[in-house]
């Protein structure tokens, strides 16, 4: 079988911009301090720690609220 000319550059093309999008990404994570580069892993534990204590916190309180999910 033989593809489609057109199908096949246009997807020539989107893999190539893929392709550069992710080259540029790269370049700019490699811009950054490394002191940046794990911050947000950081930022989600710290949230998760705190809305873990905040769920205690209102279980201590018998505010807890249970939800149907």
């Amino acid at each position: 079988m033989v593809p489609n000319p057109y199908l096949y550059e246009k997807a020539l093309v989107e893999r190539r911009q893929d392709l550069q999008r992710e080259v540029e990404r790269r370049r700019m994570l490699a811009r950054l301090p490394r002191r940046y580069r794990g911050m947000s892993r950081q930022v989600a534990r710290d949230l998760g720690v705190l809305l873990v204590k905040l769920g205690m916190w209102l279980k201590e309180r018998g505010e807890v609220v249970e939800s149907d999910l």
